[in-house]
């Protein structure tokens, strides 16, 4: 079933193709293997569940241009894991299927707009509130209609879409119980000016007497500061209500933060260049009263905000971080970096980077700290098309993973390599 709609997808896009005189037709695809070996991501060495996995992803698109009127982009992806011992999650497998396929007209009526409408990715600012990870094996994706403006620095999106739900056995369909609309803008004169966006997104989630309608509204700054450094700032706000079995509807009032600077030292050896940021994210301060301070970070980035582990995200949780990448030869980069993680409520769980629940919220009686994690990693580009990476991490339990259950020490490995053309 999946093939024929496929299939068909394709003879429409030959077909619109056809419509417009000589369109430029472009064909891409992309390969990629990995390998990681996990040890004691629950901080339980008892439960013997160390292993390894390995993940193959396989895209291929073809993009056509008609002209300066409008542009055709359909994709296929193909998921697949293996391994032993340990499984892998719940988003890492998917038979051949349709990934993007979407019409984008542009410069409507010979204005500034263009429309895109189908299935296609969603990425905005630094991809902390909405994302299509590419570390996943398989990749978020939309259902979804976007209205596009950009003249003399000023940018906007409106937009509006529901989240493709994954089945590895029948053909992706978007989840009709999910939707997320909103605008996002922002102005930046040239790529070397300062650059400020905002946004206000609304998500609904309509599933019986646990609906929740939570919309976020926030702003970001970009700009070098005179020492040279560049300086980001984000800060988003989150509020509506929420469905519970035991306190009725709750309010949400929720925050999160994000701040970074880096530097980088062109004329040294090696070229490094320094980070240091700092993370936060409310938890909910009391699970049983009217008022829901757990700060949800939507359709985010899965992989890398908050450590290479994976274990938090921008959730319940205090993250400052420093990182040094540098290149001892030319095409490598090496990242050693350091992270500690707080909980910002102790009456709030402990979420991983896909919004499970690492612990349960406590009664209050335990510590804040969670741990800390040291990694490093390398990537080395062969050729424009082959790249190679690989990465290490270890995480030190602290007191509140000490008194909330087994605090044992984790590890986690990987290497991948990644063909495009």
């Amino acid at each position: 079933m999946r093939k024929n709609i496929y299939w068909a997808v394709i003879l429409v896009f030959g077909a619109v193709s056809q419509v417009f005189a000589e369109p430029a037709v472009t064909i891409g695809w992309e390969e990629r293997f990995r390998y990681e070996y996990k040890k004691d991501f629950d901080l339980n060495a008892a439960a013997k569940d160390n292993g390894g996995l390995f993940f193959h992803r396989f895209r291929l698109n073809a993009k056509a241009t008609l002209g300066d009127a409008a542009e055709i982009f359909i994709e296929g992806l193909d998921a697949q894991t293996g391994g032993h011992r340990i499984k892998a999650t719940a988003n890492q497998a998917d038979d051949f299927d349709l990934h993007q396929a979407y019409l984008n007209i542009l410069n409507i009526a010979g204005s500034d707009i263009d429309v895109k409408l189908g299935r296609q990715e969603l990425k905005y600012g630094k991809y902390r509130l909405i994302d299509a990870p590419t570390w996943s094996n398989r990749i978020r994706a939309f259902d979804a209609g976007v209205v596009h403006y950009d003249r003399n620095g000023f940018f906007g999106d409106i937009l509006y879409g529901q989240d493709v739900k994954y089945d590895d056995d029948k053909f992706n369909t978007s989840r009709n119980e999910e939707m997320l609309a909103g605008t996002y803008f922002g102005y930046q004169q040239d790529k070397s000016a300062p650059l400020a966006e905002g946004y206000f997104l609304s998500f609904i989630d309509i599933k019986g007497a646990n609906d929740i309608h939570r919309h976020t509204v926030g702003a970001r700054l970009q700009a070098k500061i005179p020492a040279g450094a560049l300086v980001d700032i984000e800060m988003p706000f989150q509020f509506g209500e929420t469905g519970t079995t035991t306190a009725g509807t709750r309010t949400i009032r929720a925050y999160a933060f994000h701040a970074d600077v880096s530097k980088s030292f062109e004329k040294c050896p090696w070229k490094p260049k320094l980070a240091v940021g700092y993370d936060e994210a409310s938890g909910d301060k009391d699970p049983n009263d009217s008022v829901n301070n757990t700060f949800v970070p939507l359709y985010q980035s899965t992989h890398a905000p908050y450590g290479l582990m994976d274990l938090f995200r921008w959730q319940n949780m205090r993250n400052p971080e420093v990182s040094l990448t540098f290149s001892p030869m030319e095409k490598l980069k090496v990242t050693p970096q350091a992270d500690l993680f707080w909980l910002q409520s102790k009456f709030d769980n402990w979420y991983n980077s896909s919004g499970g629940n690492v612990r349960t919220k406590t009664s209050g009686e335990r510590g804040y700290y969670v741990g800390s994690e040291v990694s490093l990693r390398a990537a080395y580009e062969v050729n424009k098309n082959i790249k190679l990476e690989s990465g290490y991490a270890h995480f030190f339990p602290g007191s509140y993973a000490k008194d909330s259950g087994a605090d044992d020490e984790a590890d986690w490995f990987y290497t991948q390599v990644v063909a495009k053309y």
